[in-house]
């Protein structure tokens, strides 16, 4: 929802990003990446299990965990939501829960966990609307761990690399 196009992903600029992002997915395979972590929020982790799923689909070796903020974190989603987010807990290669129920901060804690187990961080993010979110505080946490980080505007669709051997800033 903090996206102009909110879940609309008929939307072009939802389509554009998606595609970006798929496209860096694919450079972080290159690069000899073998593993995806996903919070498994609907949107932008969503979306990415989806395009680990097609690589994976085409042969491609790499694997899918989801980590769960809790078990129940799909009940007031949407029916096509839901059937999405169960599609694409069936297709990982591996499960984590953070909690059996909702507990404050679960999001923040699966995101943790994931950037704490991570090598390179994935993200879509617009620092312009940061607003003390799950999602902004898992940016910060990864940069104060020193992750290198790969940021796609979701507008611009600009890259901005942090903590990577070369930082650089990609049009």
């Amino acid at each position: 929802m903090r996206f102009p196009w909110g879940f609309d992903e008929e939307d072009s600029r939802c389509c554009r990003m998606k595609l970006e992002m798929a496209q860096h997915i694919l450079e972080l395979c290159q690069c000899g990446v073998t593993e995806f972590q996903v919070a498994c929020d609907p949107g932008v982790g969503l979306y990415a299990a989806e395009v680990v799923n097609a690589l994976r689909e085409n042969g491609s070796t790499i694997r899918l965990v989801c980590v769960l903020p809790h078990e129940e974190q799909a009940t007031k989603w949407t029916p096509q939501l839901r059937e999405r987010y169960f599609n694409m807990l069936s297709t990982s290669a591996e499960l984590d829960c953070i909690d059996c129920h909702e507990q404050p901060n679960a999001q923040l804690l699966a995101y943790q966990r994931i950037i704490k187990q991570s090598t390179v961080v994935l993200a879509v993010y617009d620092p312009d609307l940061a607003d003390g979110s799950a999602e902004d505080r898992a940016v910060t946490y990864a940069l104060v761990l020193g992750r290198p980080v790969m940021l796609i505007h979701p507008e611009t669709l600009k890259i901005k690399r942090l903590n990577m051997p070369t930082e650089k800033e990609d049009k």
